[in-house]
């Protein structure tokens, strides 16, 4: 939680992808992770739609339960990059 009550916190965190040249996302809600992106590539047999990919009515269930949950809310949102881990 953000600490403060009356505002949500919508952050999308930018990241690079281990072995190719392609960045990530991922969705927090009050620091809670909700959902990430990545490149296929990295494990192509889970281009099958939805199998460990979100796909519009998992984003859409997801949008509905926020606005059901923060109703009357203000919403903050951030976009930051995630730090670069050096190895």
């Amino acid at each position: 939680m953000n600490g403060e009550s009356d505002i949500v916190e919508v952050k999308v965190v930018t990241g690079q992808a281990r072995y190719v040249d392609a960045r990530t996302e991922t969705l927090f809600i009050d620091g809670q992770e909700w959902m990430s992106a990545g490149p296929l590539c990295e494990c192509p047999e889970d281009a099958i739609l939805e199998r460990d990919l979100l796909g519009p009515s998992d984003f859409a269930s997801l949008l509905e339960s926020f606005l059901k949950e923060h109703r009357g809310k203000k919403v903050r949102f951030v976009y930051e990059d995630e730090e670069a881990n050096e190895e």
